[in-house]
């Protein structure tokens, strides 16, 4: 049975069943979760903040941390990474932690003895930002990270000293487990692990999976770095770089399991594993070859970090919702709190007498005599408009490719394809037509624009290209037409099919755009032109100079996955390409594309925007025309190209093509 995810603790108002519970702010990053062995849960971030809650269904607060006299501990400059327990009462916190005191070095880390009421700041010797920590029921501990030194501990964590570790500032530890006081194993960065049999005394290098040439990498930084290894039975299980192995520990010979797992966690007292598969299934081995699943429903989201309680495995989504998993049980929930107010909404939309808000996935309502925000329901994606038709039905739109129409009479969210979405501004002409694209970043901001304005019935018409840079501003000769026939075509043709996925003849592939593609395919086999997240890109030629005779077999479904794949890059620099058309009427029709790093080839999809309602346009003869209208030294006039498109399309056969093998 799934548990739900509101959890069974409502803080309701008394007159209408409303639920206030705010969502737990958490700013920062959260790398795990911890879990003390009475199942209280806590949360810590990289801001300094610290969560807890009693139990996986309670309610959350926020700790504020206090010395043994009571004295507040402040932030001291802490970046906080986990708790670890060695029973309900007594834990360190480690991290990036600050040791401000006398004698003190620069790092530190704090102690509890009393389940988190207090905490002391001490000092374990070293000046090291903590990676790893693993602790035991004996009193044992041991961590490592930037320094690559390992720490240990035999008191609960009250006195350290310094091991004989293998590692160094460069290496860095950065996972260790034990088997007990004196068998352990640990990894670092680059490749590197090592295992023990005396507590550290001496150690010994065992091979990799990168040793045994079972995937390749290029060696940038990072690139063979072991995110986790553990002692099981008599194998050791390891995660390198995103690969998980097995093997024997008195023959290594690493291999995959049988299913194919994302993450693992060792069950202590049953001396299984718990295993997240790729589609998001929990299963329990009892050795490598034996499995069950544990439960029927699959995670909805990408797992971030997993703990194993009294037999019971605890999850930290991507997301930061949780769940606790027993046999034939899933609990999930998300933080919420009654300490604070549901406020700092991202979307707010008023109605006559209620308003809709939204924030993440969460959907709330507020009656506008109060404005007392509450949650009327948790979505399965996340909202990024809010539409009002009236008080009870919305529009909300996803911001990836989806609108949901929204009825407070069902409590559902239902997928609405929009019929003629453009039906309005088509009966006016366009009188202009304004193209832009540009860049910023911390430490620039330039920009391209071309205005089209209407000339006459048949014609819209430019004479210039404006450059801008901050604030200087650059005047170029361009003089271009643009069919308003065309136009409108093209504007009836999205207008008729909003959302179509185009074919793949509609791209009108030549011989010359095939010709070019393997230039680039070329290019990349010889190192050039690959940005900073290709780094680890590689082309099999033989692959991927087959892919221009696949074209006439390509379907709409791929061709769909192609143009929706999502970018999954931050950058402090971000660009953008957009367009507005203006009617008779002054009513606007915006079309926008952004990114940080890469965008699709042809800038598709379009994001339209129209009488604050949006859709995704695919309609390649849109970014046909646009690239017709703009000159040759425009920004990001490369990417309207059918080479880079033929690349996209080859890159996604080739992963593909991967998970087959």
């Amino acid at each position: 049975m799934a548990g739900n995810k509101y959890g069974s603790i409502l803080s309701l108002d008394t007159n209408n069943n409303r639920d206030r519970r705010a969502e737990l702010d958490i700013y920062g990053r959260v790398s795990e979760l911890s879990v003390s062995t009475d199942e209280k849960i806590w949360l810590v971030t990289a801001m300094g903040d610290i969560f807890y809650s009693v139990n996986i269904d309670s309610n959350w607060h926020s700790l504020y941390m206090k010395s043994e006299s009571g004295e507040s501990l402040g932030l001291n400059d802490r970046h906080l990474e986990r708790i670890s327990f060695f029973n309900k009462d007594t834990a360190i916190l480690t991290g990036y932690i600050s040791a401000d005191k006398p004698g003190f070095n620069k790092s530190g880390y704090y102690l509890t003895k009393n389940g988190g009421k207090t905490w002391s700041l001490l000092d374990f010797g070293g000046d090291s930002w903590i990676y790893c920590a693993f602790v035991d029921k004996q009193g044992n501990a041991w961590m490592g990270g930037s320094s690559g030194e390992i720490y240990y501990s035999n008191d609960f964590g009250q006195h350290w000293e310094t091991r004989n570790s293998p590692y160094n500032n460069t290496s860095r530890l950065h996972s260790i487990f034990m088997a007990d006081a004196n068998t352990g194993i640990s990894g670092a960065l680059h490749n590197d692990i090592y295992g023990t049999d005396n507590n550290w005394k001496t150690s010994y290098r065992i091979e990799s999976p990168l040793d045994q040439l079972l995937y390749s990498t290029n060696k940038s930084y990072g690139d063979a770095k072991i995110e986790k290894i553990i002692l099981w039975k008599e194998y050791i299980v390891v995660n390198e770089n995103g690969y998980i192995y097995y093997t024997k520990h008195d023959k290594i010979a690493w291999q995959e399991f049988p299913l194919n797992i994302i993450n693992f966690e060792l069950d202590p007292e049953s001396d299984n594993i718990f295993a997240i598969t790729d589609s998001l299934k929990v299963v329990s081995f009892t050795n490598p070859d034996s499995f069950q699943v544990i439960v029927n429903n699959t995670l909805p989201t990408q797992p971030k970090d997993l703990k194993v309680v009294n037999n019971a495995l605890y999850i930290l989504s991507n997301e930061n919702e949780l769940f606790k998993i027993s046999t034939n049980a899933m609990t999930h929930v998300i933080p919420y709190t009654t300490d604070n107010m549901i406020d700092n909404l991202n979307i707010i939309k008023a109605g006559n007498d209620i308003a809709w808000g939204a924030k993440g996935k969460q959907l709330y309502l507020a009656d506008r005599s109060d404005m007392n925000w509450y949650r009327e329901n948790v979505l399965h994606f996340h909202i990024e408009n809010i539409h009002l038709i009236n008080d009870s039905i919305a529009l909300l739109w996803d911001g990836v490719s989806n609108n949901y129409i929204y009825s407070l009479s069902d409590h559902e969210a239902k997928l609405y394809l929009p019929a003629s979405p453009l039906k309005s501004f088509l009966t006016s002409p366009v009188k202009t037509v304004t193209i832009n694209a540009g860049s910023m970043g911390c430490f620039h901001h330039y920009a391209n624009e071309v205005c089209y304005e209407r000339k006459n019935d048949t014609t819209l018409e430019t004479t210039a290209s404006v450059t801008l840079k901050y604030q200087d501003e650059k005047i170029s000769k361009f003089k271009h037409t643009l069919s308003s026939n065309n136009l409108n075509s093209v504007l009836a043709q999205i207008n008729e099919n909003p959302g179509a996925i185009p074919d793949i003849k509609d791209f009108n592939i030549t011989e010359k755009d095939k010709e070019d593609y393997l230039k680039l395919v070329d290019d990349q086999l010889n190192g050039k032109h690959k940005n900073y997240h290709e780094e680890n890109k590689v082309l099999d030629k033989e692959f991927y100079y087959a892919v221009p005779d696949m074209l006439d077999t390509i379907s709409t479904s791929t061709l769909e996955a192609v143009l929706n794949k999502q970018e999954g890059w931050f950058s402090t620099t971000s660009y953008w390409s957009g367009i507005l058309l203006i009617n008779e009427t002054n009513d606007t029709l915006a079309l926008t594309k952004n990114y940080y790093v890469e965008t699709i080839p042809w800038n598709l999809p379009w994001r339209v925007e129209y009488h604050g309602q949006y859709f995704n346009c695919y309609d390649i003869a849109f970014s046909q025309l646009i690239n017709s209208c703009i000159p040759n030294d425009f920004m990001d006039k490369e990417v309207y190209s059918n080479s880079l498109f033929i690349m996209k399309l080859a890159d996604y056969l080739w992963i593909q093509e991967k998970l087959k093998r």
